[in-house]
């Protein structure tokens, strides 16, 4: 039986709704340097397909290879996952330009630029109109951005450890916890997460002890805010963070859990 030219069309684009779509960056991410901060022409397609969600990766700065593993990784494990659209950039005005079209902002940058007025103030908008925010690795660190820190993360990481660690969910039964091993090991950084007094969050994982504080620490949580959900991972510091099926399912369950999915 032959297929008509309509139905070879549906076939065709079956798996555009099957997995995630992304518009392919304008520059090629392995020729940049890990601190670039440069418009890579990110976006999203024009016209939104029913059912999608569309997730804004951001990130650039210092200490870490933004373009190949938070931009690069990143993307390539949401655009695995059906039902999400990507867009990523390094740059904070290519990021204001997106961000009004996206549902969801995975954010992980240092950067100065981030810290902007016009910046902060977007990232505010974004979660007062109930939008969801995923922040990952130096996006939870201690950043000089006014009310920052308080809003997003509750508190701040001001040291690390390094090397193989042990994590352990504490939250099984959380939305953003499905499908990860009772306890998993990680080569990351170990951020020592101090939370603010008072902090209204649920923490849903927490690094094993280091040889520097001797303590736990939280690496996953849900910051609970009055208008939007947020969730701070602090796992990510290189590819063996990133290429890690804990880190990438947790990712991908607090993309979809903030979202309302």
């Amino acid at each position: 039986m032959k297929n008509s030219p309509a139905s070879l069309l549906r076939l065709l684009c079956l798996p555009l709704v099957c997995v995630g779509l992304a518009a392919a960056p304008a520059v090629d991410l392995k020729n940049l340097r890990p601190d670039s901060t440069e418009a890579i022409g990110g976006k999203f397609a024009d016209k939104k397909a029913e059912g999608t969600l569309r997730v804004l990766i951001v990130g650039a700065g210092s200490s870490h290879n933004f373009p190949k593993y938070f931009i690069g990784t990143d993307s390539e494990t949401l655009n695995a996952q059906p039902g999400l659209e990507t867009a990523a950039t390094l740059n904070a005005a290519e990021a204001l330009a997106l961000l009004p079209s996206a549902d969801v902002l995975v954010f992980s940058g240092n950067d100065g630029s981030f810290g902007s007025l016009t910046f902060q103030k977007a990232l505010n908008e974004f979660a007062d109109a109930g939008k969801g925010i995923v922040l990952v690795h130096a996006a939870a660190w201690s950043h000089p951005w006014t009310g920052y820190n308080q809003r997003f993360v509750a508190g701040a990481s001001r040291g690390h450890g390094y090397g193989e660690f042990e994590v352990t969910v504490k939250q099984a039964e959380h939305p953003v916890m499905q499908g990860v091993p009772a306890s998993f090991k990680i080569t990351d950084e170990s951020y020592h997460h101090e939370f603010l007094p008072g902090a209204q969050v649920e923490i849903l994982a927490e690094n094993a002890p280091d040889d520097k504080t001797r303590k736990p620490h939280a690496s996953v949580w849900v910051v609970k805010d009055p208008k939007t959900r947020i969730v701070c991972i602090t796992h990510g510091h290189a590819e063996e963070a990133h290429a890690n099926p804990a880190y990438q399912t947790i990712l991908t369950n607090a993309v979809r859990w903030v979202a309302g999915r």
